[in-house]
């Protein structure tokens, strides 16, 4: 009878161990089902951030191609018209000397 009672102790003990694991496994499956939840979260929202990155980058390079051209214009501007000052001034200082040589 001394066999039974310790027969039927360990047999609660190990149903009560048992619900135990249960509960526990029911937790990490939850606890599990829960970060797979946010990392997927995560992932999306990391996605979504390098499509933006690589867009405002697309968009930048344009800007900054326009930019060059815009500039490499001005400057090719800037050139000729230094040019055309240095000509006109001269021609004015062609006109001085020839008024000075009329006078």
């Amino acid at each position: 009878q001394v066999s039974q009672n310790e027969l039927d102790w360990f047999h609660q003990d190990s149903e009560t161990q048992g619900k135990k694991w249960q509960q526990e496994k029911k937790e990490n499956r939850d606890n599990l089902k829960a970060l797979r939840s946010t990392a997927k979260k995560h992932a999306d929202t990391n996605e979504r951030y390098l499509k933006t990155i690589d867009d405002k980058e697309k968009q930048y390079n344009v800007y900054l191609n326009t930019f060059l051209d815009t500039s490499n214009k001005f400057a090719n501007e800037k050139v000729k018209l230094e040019e055309l000052i240095k000509k006109s001034q001269d021609d004015c200082q062609e006109c001085v000397k020839r008024a000075v040589t009329a006078e």
